[in-house]
Protein backbone atom coordinates (compact mmCIF):
# COMPACT_ATOMS: atom_id res chain seq x y z
CA UNK A 1 0.00 0.00 0.00
CA UNK A 2 1.42 3.30 -1.19
CA UNK A 3 1.35 5.88 1.54
CA UNK A 4 1.62 9.64 1.31
CA UNK A 5 4.34 12.19 3.01
CA UNK A 6 2.51 15.25 2.88
CA UNK A 7 4.89 18.27 3.21
CA UNK A 8 2.86 21.56 4.40
CA UNK A 9 5.53 24.06 3.27
CA UNK A 10 3.39 27.39 3.74
CA UNK A 11 6.18 30.14 4.26
CA UNK A 12 5.39 31.84 8.38
CA UNK A 13 8.04 34.50 7.14
CA UNK A 14 11.15 34.62 5.00
CA UNK A 15 13.34 33.61 7.64
CA UNK A 16 11.34 30.83 9.24
CA UNK A 17 9.38 29.11 6.15
CA UNK A 18 9.28 25.71 7.46
CA UNK A 19 7.10 24.72 10.36
CA UNK A 20 4.68 21.97 9.18
CA UNK A 21 5.60 19.40 7.16
CA UNK A 22 4.22 15.78 8.52
CA UNK A 23 4.31 12.37 7.28
CA UNK A 24 0.87 10.83 6.20
CA UNK A 25 -0.98 8.12 5.15
CA UNK A 26 -2.17 8.88 1.55
CA UNK A 27 -4.44 11.13 0.69
CA UNK A 28 -6.69 8.76 -1.70
CA UNK A 29 -6.28 5.76 0.54
CA UNK A 30 -7.58 7.22 4.32
CA UNK A 31 -8.76 11.05 3.20
CA UNK A 32 -10.04 12.92 0.21
CA UNK A 33 -8.57 16.49 -0.82
CA UNK A 34 -10.55 18.64 1.50
CA UNK A 35 -13.08 20.94 -0.08
CA UNK A 36 -13.41 24.82 1.29
CA UNK A 37 -16.35 26.79 0.15
CA UNK A 38 -15.67 30.66 0.60
CA UNK A 39 -18.57 33.16 1.16
CA UNK A 40 -16.30 36.67 2.07
CA UNK A 41 -14.63 36.22 5.01
CA UNK A 42 -15.75 32.87 5.70
CA UNK A 43 -14.77 29.74 4.70
CA UNK A 44 -16.90 26.09 5.31
CA UNK A 45 -14.48 23.22 5.10
CA UNK A 46 -14.78 19.95 4.77
CA UNK A 47 -13.58 16.51 4.03
CA UNK A 48 -14.73 12.93 3.92
CA UNK A 49 -12.69 10.20 4.87
CA UNK A 50 -12.45 6.36 3.80
CA UNK A 51 -12.55 5.46 7.67
CA UNK A 52 -15.52 3.72 9.07
CA UNK A 53 -18.21 5.24 11.70
CA UNK A 54 -16.57 5.66 14.65
CA UNK A 55 -12.94 5.85 14.09
CA UNK A 56 -13.29 9.78 13.93
CA UNK A 57 -14.01 12.10 16.93
CA UNK A 58 -14.14 15.66 17.66
CA UNK A 59 -11.10 15.57 20.08
CA UNK A 60 -8.91 13.24 17.74
CA UNK A 61 -9.72 14.45 14.71
CA UNK A 62 -9.67 18.68 12.93
CA UNK A 63 -8.56 21.24 10.65
CA UNK A 64 -5.15 23.52 10.86
CA UNK A 65 -4.99 26.14 8.75
CA UNK A 66 -2.38 29.23 7.77
CA UNK A 67 -2.62 33.10 6.16
CA UNK A 68 -0.13 31.43 3.54
CA UNK A 69 3.11 33.52 3.59
CA UNK A 70 2.23 35.75 7.23
CA UNK A 71 4.13 35.08 10.07
CA UNK A 72 1.19 34.47 12.97
CA UNK A 73 2.06 30.67 12.53
CA UNK A 74 -0.71 27.44 12.47
CA UNK A 75 -4.28 27.13 14.14
CA UNK A 76 -6.37 24.72 15.13
CA UNK A 77 -9.99 25.11 13.79
CA UNK A 78 -12.36 24.98 16.43
CA UNK A 79 -15.18 23.32 16.82
CA UNK A 80 -14.46 20.90 14.63
CA UNK A 81 -18.17 18.62 13.50
CA UNK A 82 -17.64 15.09 12.93
CA UNK A 83 -20.16 12.84 11.03
CA UNK A 84 -19.91 9.53 10.46
CA UNK A 85 -16.70 9.35 7.85
CA UNK A 86 -16.47 12.82 7.84
CA UNK A 87 -15.64 16.28 9.53
CA UNK A 88 -16.45 19.78 9.13
CA UNK A 89 -15.52 23.56 10.33
CA UNK A 90 -16.60 27.09 9.76
CA UNK A 91 -14.01 29.59 9.60
CA UNK A 92 -15.17 32.96 10.32
CA UNK A 93 -13.76 36.09 10.71
CA UNK A 94 -10.74 35.58 8.28
CA UNK A 95 -8.67 38.66 6.35
CA UNK A 96 -10.12 39.29 3.56
CA UNK A 97 -8.67 38.94 0.21
CA UNK A 98 -6.09 36.67 2.11
CA UNK A 99 -4.94 33.47 0.74
CA UNK A 100 -5.10 30.92 3.46
CA UNK A 101 -4.45 26.82 3.23
CA UNK A 102 -5.92 24.09 5.45
CA UNK A 103 -5.68 20.32 6.12
CA UNK A 104 -7.60 17.79 7.84
CA UNK A 105 -5.98 15.95 10.42
CA UNK A 106 -6.68 12.47 12.57
CA UNK A 107 -4.14 12.26 16.14
CA UNK A 108 -2.74 8.77 16.45
CA UNK A 109 -1.65 9.21 20.06
CA UNK A 110 1.70 8.13 20.10
CA UNK A 111 2.51 7.30 16.50
CA UNK A 112 1.77 11.14 15.48
CA UNK A 113 -0.94 11.72 13.17
CA UNK A 114 -2.29 11.36 9.44
CA UNK A 115 -3.31 13.89 7.67
CA UNK A 116 -5.05 15.22 3.90
CA UNK A 117 -3.20 16.90 1.46
CA UNK A 118 -4.01 20.82 1.80
CA UNK A 119 -6.18 22.92 0.03
CA UNK A 120 -5.75 26.47 -0.69
CA UNK A 121 -8.37 28.89 -0.95
CA UNK A 122 -9.07 32.99 -1.39
CA UNK A 123 -11.33 34.93 0.93
CA UNK A 124 -13.68 37.69 -0.29
CA UNK A 125 -14.07 41.43 0.29
CA UNK A 126 -15.90 41.87 3.70
CA UNK A 127 -19.27 42.18 4.30
CA UNK A 128 -21.04 45.95 4.58
CA UNK A 129 -23.51 46.22 6.80
CA UNK A 130 -25.73 49.05 5.08
CA UNK A 131 -26.21 47.33 2.27
CA UNK A 132 -26.22 43.35 3.44
CA UNK A 133 -29.84 41.33 3.05
CA UNK A 134 -31.77 41.04 5.47
CA UNK A 135 -32.42 37.28 5.98
CA UNK A 136 -35.63 35.72 7.65
CA UNK A 137 -35.63 31.97 9.52
CA UNK A 138 -34.18 28.95 8.01
CA UNK A 139 -36.72 26.31 7.91
CA UNK A 140 -37.39 22.55 6.39
CA UNK A 141 -40.20 20.34 5.70
CA UNK A 142 -41.35 17.20 3.65
CA UNK A 143 -38.26 15.09 5.25
CA UNK A 144 -37.85 12.04 3.82
CA UNK A 145 -35.07 8.97 4.08
CA UNK A 146 -33.49 10.99 0.69
CA UNK A 147 -34.83 14.63 0.27
CA UNK A 148 -35.94 17.72 2.20
CA UNK A 149 -37.53 20.79 1.35
CA UNK A 150 -35.78 23.40 2.92
CA UNK A 151 -36.83 27.44 2.66
CA UNK A 152 -35.92 31.29 3.85
CA UNK A 153 -36.88 34.71 2.93
CA UNK A 154 -34.62 38.14 2.41
CA UNK A 155 -35.17 41.20 1.53
CA UNK A 156 -32.45 43.62 -0.21
CA UNK A 157 -32.22 47.41 -0.06
CA UNK A 158 -28.30 47.80 -1.83
CA UNK A 159 -27.32 49.62 -4.54
CA UNK A 160 -25.48 46.12 -6.25
CA UNK A 161 -27.28 44.03 -8.65
CA UNK A 162 -27.97 40.47 -7.15
CA UNK A 163 -26.13 38.13 -8.96
CA UNK A 164 -26.60 34.90 -7.06
CA UNK A 165 -28.84 33.71 -4.20
CA UNK A 166 -28.42 29.62 -3.16
CA UNK A 167 -28.95 27.29 -0.63
CA UNK A 168 -25.36 25.92 1.00
CA UNK A 169 -26.44 22.56 2.40
CA UNK A 170 -24.08 19.50 3.40
CA UNK A 171 -23.31 16.82 6.25
CA UNK A 172 -19.86 16.91 8.24
CA UNK A 173 -17.93 16.14 5.28
CA UNK A 174 -19.45 18.23 2.47
CA UNK A 175 -20.96 21.45 1.16
CA UNK A 176 -23.25 21.86 -1.85
CA UNK A 177 -25.30 24.47 -3.18
CA UNK A 178 -28.64 24.29 -4.58
CA UNK A 179 -29.30 27.85 -7.08
CA UNK A 180 -32.55 29.43 -6.61
CA UNK A 181 -34.27 32.87 -7.88
CA UNK A 182 -31.84 36.16 -7.40
CA UNK A 183 -35.29 37.99 -6.60
CA UNK A 184 -35.73 38.96 -3.21
CA UNK A 185 -38.41 37.23 -0.93
CA UNK A 186 -39.55 33.60 -0.01
CA UNK A 187 -37.27 30.90 -1.62
CA UNK A 188 -37.30 26.93 -1.26
CA UNK A 189 -35.81 24.70 -2.63
CA UNK A 190 -35.62 20.50 -2.64
CA UNK A 191 -33.01 18.84 -1.54
CA UNK A 192 -32.18 15.17 -3.05
CA UNK A 193 -29.89 12.89 -2.96
CA UNK A 194 -29.29 12.63 0.93
CA UNK A 195 -28.45 10.13 2.97
CA UNK A 196 -30.67 8.11 4.75
CA UNK A 197 -30.33 8.92 9.27
CA UNK A 198 -27.88 11.56 8.36
CA UNK A 199 -27.84 15.48 10.01
CA UNK A 200 -27.91 18.19 7.55
CA UNK A 201 -27.06 22.04 8.00
CA UNK A 202 -27.86 24.57 5.66
CA UNK A 203 -28.51 28.07 5.44
CA UNK A 204 -29.65 30.64 2.38
CA UNK A 205 -26.49 33.17 0.68
CA UNK A 206 -26.97 35.81 -1.44
CA UNK A 207 -24.11 37.81 -3.85
CA UNK A 208 -24.02 41.01 -4.62
CA UNK A 209 -21.94 43.48 -5.22
CA UNK A 210 -18.96 40.63 -5.30
CA UNK A 211 -19.67 39.94 -1.79
CA UNK A 212 -21.74 37.06 -0.18
CA UNK A 213 -24.13 37.55 2.76
CA UNK A 214 -25.68 34.63 4.55
CA UNK A 215 -28.05 33.79 6.52
CA UNK A 216 -28.27 31.59 9.98
CA UNK A 217 -27.59 28.13 9.74
CA UNK A 218 -30.14 25.81 10.57
CA UNK A 219 -30.46 21.85 10.73
CA UNK A 220 -32.51 18.32 9.92
CA UNK A 221 -31.85 14.89 10.10
CA UNK A 222 -33.28 12.33 7.25
CA UNK A 223 -35.11 9.75 8.23
CA UNK A 224 -34.38 6.40 8.05
CA UNK A 225 -35.26 3.77 5.28
CA UNK A 226 -33.93 2.48 1.85
CA UNK A 227 -32.18 5.84 0.60
CA UNK A 228 -29.06 6.36 -1.27
CA UNK A 229 -26.69 6.48 1.48
CA UNK A 230 -23.66 4.56 1.81
CA UNK A 231 -24.80 1.72 4.18
CA UNK A 232 -23.05 0.68 7.70
CA UNK A 233 -19.44 0.53 8.04
CA UNK A 234 -18.38 2.18 4.36
CA UNK A 235 -14.72 2.43 5.83
CA UNK A 236 -12.25 0.50 7.02
CA UNK A 237 -13.06 -1.50 10.63
CA UNK A 238 -12.23 1.01 13.36
CA UNK A 239 -8.18 0.81 13.93
CA UNK A 240 -7.88 -2.27 11.28
CA UNK A 241 -4.78 -1.11 9.34
CA UNK A 242 -3.63 1.87 11.11
CA UNK A 243 -0.01 3.05 10.35
CA UNK A 244 0.83 2.04 14.29
CA UNK A 245 -0.68 -1.24 14.26
CA UNK A 246 1.29 -1.87 10.75
CA UNK A 247 4.84 -1.71 9.86
CA UNK A 248 5.25 2.21 9.41
CA UNK A 249 4.86 4.11 12.59
CA UNK A 250 4.81 7.68 12.30
CA UNK A 251 6.31 10.63 14.99
CA UNK A 252 6.20 14.73 14.33
CA UNK A 253 8.22 16.63 16.54
CA UNK A 254 8.66 20.31 17.34
CA UNK A 255 10.83 22.50 19.50
CA UNK A 256 9.46 23.61 22.60
CA UNK A 257 12.73 26.04 23.23
CA UNK A 258 12.58 27.36 20.03
CA UNK A 259 9.45 29.57 19.01
CA UNK A 260 7.82 31.03 15.68
CA UNK A 261 6.12 33.85 17.16
CA UNK A 262 3.60 32.23 19.86
CA UNK A 263 4.30 28.62 18.70
CA UNK A 264 6.86 25.43 18.94
CA UNK A 265 8.88 25.44 15.55
CA UNK A 266 9.00 22.20 13.37
CA UNK A 267 11.72 19.97 13.90
CA UNK A 268 11.22 17.09 11.71
CA UNK A 269 8.79 14.18 10.92
CA UNK A 270 10.17 10.79 10.63
CA UNK A 271 8.57 7.59 9.21
CA UNK A 272 9.48 4.16 11.03
CA UNK A 273 9.59 0.61 9.95
CA UNK A 274 8.72 -1.94 13.07
CA UNK A 275 10.00 -4.36 10.39
CA UNK A 276 13.51 -2.96 9.78
CA UNK A 277 14.06 -1.35 13.59
CA UNK A 278 14.64 2.07 11.42
CA UNK A 279 13.84 4.88 9.65
CA UNK A 280 12.20 4.88 6.41
CA UNK A 281 12.48 8.52 5.46
CA UNK A 282 12.58 12.05 7.53
CA UNK A 283 11.15 15.05 6.14
CA UNK A 284 12.54 18.46 6.87
CA UNK A 285 13.52 21.80 6.67
CA UNK A 286 17.28 22.99 6.56
CA UNK A 287 17.91 26.47 7.12
CA UNK A 288 20.65 28.94 9.20
CA UNK A 289 18.17 29.48 11.95
CA UNK A 290 18.25 25.93 13.47
CA UNK A 291 22.14 26.05 13.18
CA UNK A 292 24.90 27.47 15.51
CA UNK A 293 27.64 24.92 17.01
CA UNK A 294 27.27 21.18 17.24
CA UNK A 295 26.23 20.47 20.95
CA UNK A 296 26.47 16.85 22.94
CA UNK A 297 25.15 14.30 22.04
CA UNK A 298 22.56 12.11 24.15
CA UNK A 299 21.38 9.32 22.59
CA UNK A 300 17.73 8.05 23.17
CA UNK A 301 14.53 6.00 21.90
CA UNK A 302 11.54 8.61 20.44
CA UNK A 303 8.97 8.90 22.86
CA UNK A 304 6.87 9.15 20.08
CA UNK A 305 7.13 5.28 18.77
CA UNK A 306 6.54 2.40 20.59
CA UNK A 307 9.74 1.07 22.57
CA UNK A 308 9.59 -2.00 21.69
CA UNK A 309 10.70 -1.43 18.12
CA UNK A 310 13.26 0.99 18.99
CA UNK A 311 16.91 -0.01 19.50
CA UNK A 312 17.62 0.29 22.89
CA UNK A 313 21.03 1.42 23.41
CA UNK A 314 23.49 3.08 21.12
CA UNK A 315 25.41 0.32 21.12
CA UNK A 316 26.08 -0.69 17.28
CA UNK A 317 27.73 -3.31 15.69
CA UNK A 318 30.80 -3.23 13.37
CA UNK A 319 31.58 -1.66 10.25
CA UNK A 320 28.43 0.36 11.02
CA UNK A 321 27.92 3.72 12.45
CA UNK A 322 24.94 5.80 13.82
CA UNK A 323 23.80 7.76 10.49
CA UNK A 324 22.16 10.66 11.17
CA UNK A 325 19.20 11.14 8.62
CA UNK A 326 18.81 15.00 9.51
CA UNK A 327 22.27 15.53 10.75
CA UNK A 328 23.45 16.68 14.55
CA UNK A 329 25.11 19.63 12.61
CA UNK A 330 21.53 20.79 11.59
CA UNK A 331 19.79 21.24 14.26
CA UNK A 332 22.66 22.53 16.91
CA UNK A 333 21.03 25.70 18.31
CA UNK A 334 18.72 24.22 21.18
CA UNK A 335 18.56 21.55 23.41
CA UNK A 336 15.72 19.94 22.79
CA UNK A 337 16.61 20.14 18.71
CA UNK A 338 19.92 18.72 19.69
CA UNK A 339 17.68 15.59 22.20
CA UNK A 340 15.25 14.97 19.77
CA UNK A 341 17.35 14.80 16.24
CA UNK A 342 19.86 11.89 18.27
CA UNK A 343 16.67 9.77 18.89
CA UNK A 344 17.38 6.26 17.32
CA UNK A 345 14.19 6.46 14.44
CA UNK A 346 16.81 9.38 13.29
CA UNK A 347 19.25 6.68 12.78
CA UNK A 348 20.10 4.25 10.45
CA UNK A 349 23.60 1.71 10.37
CA UNK A 350 25.98 3.08 8.06
CA UNK A 351 29.35 2.28 7.22
CA UNK A 352 32.05 3.13 8.94
CA UNK A 353 34.97 2.91 6.61
CA UNK A 354 33.27 4.13 3.03
CA UNK A 355 30.15 5.53 3.46
CA UNK A 356 29.36 7.47 6.85
CA UNK A 357 33.32 9.50 7.90
CA UNK A 358 35.23 11.74 5.93
CA UNK A 359 35.74 10.98 3.20
CA UNK A 360 32.65 8.86 2.63
CA UNK A 361 30.34 8.47 -0.16
CA UNK A 362 27.63 9.86 1.98
CA UNK A 363 29.39 12.09 3.67
CA UNK A 364 30.45 13.96 0.45
CA UNK A 365 26.91 14.43 -0.53
CA UNK A 366 26.12 15.75 3.03
CA UNK A 367 28.36 18.27 2.09
CA UNK A 368 26.88 19.44 -1.35
CA UNK A 369 23.67 19.60 0.01
CA UNK A 370 24.99 21.68 2.97
CA UNK A 371 25.75 24.60 0.02
CA UNK A 372 22.20 24.29 -1.04
CA UNK A 373 21.06 26.12 1.90
CA UNK A 374 23.99 26.70 4.46
CA UNK A 375 24.38 30.87 3.95
CA UNK A 376 27.62 30.58 5.43
CA UNK A 377 28.90 28.31 2.96
CA UNK A 378 27.33 29.55 0.08
CA UNK A 379 26.64 33.39 0.08
CA UNK A 380 24.20 32.67 -2.63
CA UNK A 381 21.37 31.08 -0.96
CA UNK A 382 19.09 32.29 2.00
CA UNK A 383 15.93 30.72 1.69
CA UNK A 384 14.64 26.97 3.13
CA UNK A 385 15.51 24.18 1.35
CA UNK A 386 12.85 21.10 2.02
CA UNK A 387 14.46 17.63 2.34
CA UNK A 388 12.95 14.30 2.81
CA UNK A 389 16.11 11.83 3.48
CA UNK A 390 15.01 8.21 2.70
CA UNK A 391 16.62 4.76 3.49
CA UNK A 392 15.96 2.16 0.80
CA UNK A 393 15.44 -1.77 2.57
CA UNK A 394 15.55 -4.07 -0.96
CA UNK A 395 18.56 -4.75 -3.16
CA UNK A 396 19.61 -1.81 -4.86
CA UNK A 397 22.39 -1.81 -7.76
CA UNK A 398 23.24 1.82 -9.11
CA UNK A 399 23.65 3.40 -12.11
CA UNK A 400 28.21 2.50 -11.62
CA UNK A 401 27.14 -1.04 -11.24
CA UNK A 402 27.39 -1.32 -7.41
CA UNK A 403 24.85 -3.59 -5.59
CA UNK A 404 23.68 -3.58 -2.00
CA UNK A 405 21.59 -6.58 -0.55
CA UNK A 406 19.84 -6.77 2.39
CA UNK A 407 21.85 -7.05 5.38
CA UNK A 408 20.93 -6.97 9.40
CA UNK A 409 22.96 -5.60 12.28
CA UNK A 410 23.07 -5.65 15.78
CA UNK A 411 21.75 -2.34 17.15
CA UNK A 412 21.06 -1.79 21.12
CA UNK A 413 19.41 -5.48 21.43
CA UNK A 414 17.50 -4.90 17.92
CA UNK A 415 18.52 -6.38 14.58
CA UNK A 416 18.20 -3.48 12.38
CA UNK A 417 18.05 -3.19 8.78
CA UNK A 418 21.16 -2.04 6.80
CA UNK A 419 19.55 0.04 4.17
CA UNK A 420 20.99 -0.92 0.88
CA UNK A 421 20.57 2.72 -0.78
CA UNK A 422 20.02 6.49 1.08
CA UNK A 423 18.34 9.19 -1.01
CA UNK A 424 17.87 13.03 -0.76
CA UNK A 425 14.79 14.50 -2.21
CA UNK A 426 14.75 18.43 -2.13
CA UNK A 427 12.53 21.17 -3.13
CA UNK A 428 13.90 24.69 -3.07
CA UNK A 429 12.95 28.57 -4.69
CA UNK A 430 15.22 28.34 -8.12
CA UNK A 431 16.10 32.33 -7.07
CA UNK A 432 17.53 30.39 -3.63
CA UNK A 433 17.74 34.27 -1.63
CA UNK A 434 14.18 35.23 -2.72
CA UNK A 435 11.83 35.63 0.77
CA UNK A 436 9.20 33.99 -1.15
CA UNK A 437 7.33 30.80 0.03
CA UNK A 438 6.96 28.07 -1.89
CA UNK A 439 3.40 27.62 -1.93
CA UNK A 440 3.76 31.18 -3.88
CA UNK A 441 5.90 30.33 -6.31
CA UNK A 442 5.04 29.18 -9.93
CA UNK A 443 6.72 26.23 -11.42
CA UNK A 444 9.45 27.76 -13.23
CA UNK A 445 10.38 29.74 -9.71
CA UNK A 446 11.23 26.44 -8.32
CA UNK A 447 13.54 23.49 -8.68
CA UNK A 448 13.27 19.88 -7.42
CA UNK A 449 15.91 17.09 -7.44
CA UNK A 450 17.14 13.68 -5.96
CA UNK A 451 20.33 12.13 -5.27
CA UNK A 452 20.25 8.36 -4.91
CA UNK A 453 23.18 7.06 -3.10
CA UNK A 454 24.06 3.00 -3.02
CA UNK A 455 25.26 1.52 0.57
CA UNK A 456 28.10 0.01 -1.58
CA UNK A 457 29.77 2.84 -2.63
CA UNK A 458 33.44 3.39 -2.74
CA UNK A 459 34.91 6.07 -0.54
CA UNK A 460 35.92 9.22 -2.08
CA UNK A 461 33.33 9.14 -4.50
CA UNK A 462 32.05 13.09 -5.00
CA UNK A 463 28.25 13.49 -6.30
CA UNK A 464 27.77 13.38 -9.99
CA UNK A 465 25.06 13.73 -12.12
CA UNK A 466 25.32 10.39 -12.50
CA UNK A 467 23.89 10.31 -8.79
CA UNK A 468 20.30 12.27 -9.83
CA UNK A 469 16.82 11.58 -10.60
CA UNK A 470 13.68 13.00 -10.56
CA UNK A 471 11.57 13.38 -7.50
CA UNK A 472 9.23 11.43 -9.21
CA UNK A 473 11.10 8.67 -9.81
CA UNK A 474 12.39 8.20 -6.26
CA UNK A 475 8.50 8.60 -5.52
CA UNK A 476 7.84 5.41 -7.49
CA UNK A 477 11.11 3.53 -6.02
CA UNK A 478 9.97 4.10 -2.48
CA UNK A 479 6.38 4.38 -2.94
CA UNK A 480 5.97 7.58 -1.33
CA UNK A 481 4.43 10.93 -2.65
CA UNK A 482 6.85 13.96 -1.69
CA UNK A 483 6.10 18.03 -1.06
CA UNK A 484 2.09 17.18 -2.31
CA UNK A 485 1.10 20.76 -0.64
CA UNK A 486 3.29 22.19 -3.42
CA UNK A 487 1.20 21.49 -6.39
CA UNK A 488 3.71 23.88 -8.62
CA UNK A 489 6.73 21.75 -7.62
CA UNK A 490 8.39 20.14 -10.45
CA UNK A 491 8.89 17.00 -9.12
CA UNK A 492 9.19 15.36 -13.09
CA UNK A 493 11.52 16.88 -13.71
CA UNK A 494 15.80 17.93 -12.73
CA UNK A 495 18.40 20.22 -14.09
CA UNK A 496 21.67 19.07 -12.96
CA UNK A 497 23.33 22.55 -13.48
CA UNK A 498 20.73 24.44 -10.85
CA UNK A 499 22.37 22.27 -8.67
CA UNK A 500 25.73 23.11 -9.58
CA UNK A 501 26.53 19.61 -11.08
Amino acid sequence: MKRLLTVLLAGISAVFASCGDDGAEKGDTWFLKPEAVVSGTTAEISCRTKFADGVLTESGAGFVYTRIGAADGYFDAEPVEVSGNALSCRLSDLEPETDYLVYAYLELGGAGRMQSESVSFRTGTGSDPGNAPAFGQPAYSEVTSSSAVVSCTFSYQGAEPVSEVYFLYGTGGVSKREAVSAQPGAKSVRLSGLDASTDYTFRLCVAAGGKTYESGEAAFTTDAGDGPGPGPNPGLTKFSGWPEHGDYHYAYHTISDFKVGNYNARNYTVCYSAENHGPVWVAAPLHNCYVTKSGNRSYSQDPDVPAGIQPASKSLADPYNKGHMLGNRERSRTAVMRRQVCYYTNIAPQHSGTFNTGGGAWNNLEDVIDKYWDATKNSSVGDTLYVVVGAYYKTWTDSYGNTASPKKAAFGGQQAGVPTMFYYAMLRTKNAKSGKSVLRCSREELQCAAFVMSHAMQKGHKPSRSDMRSVAEVERLSGFQFFTNVPNAPKDTYNPSDWGL
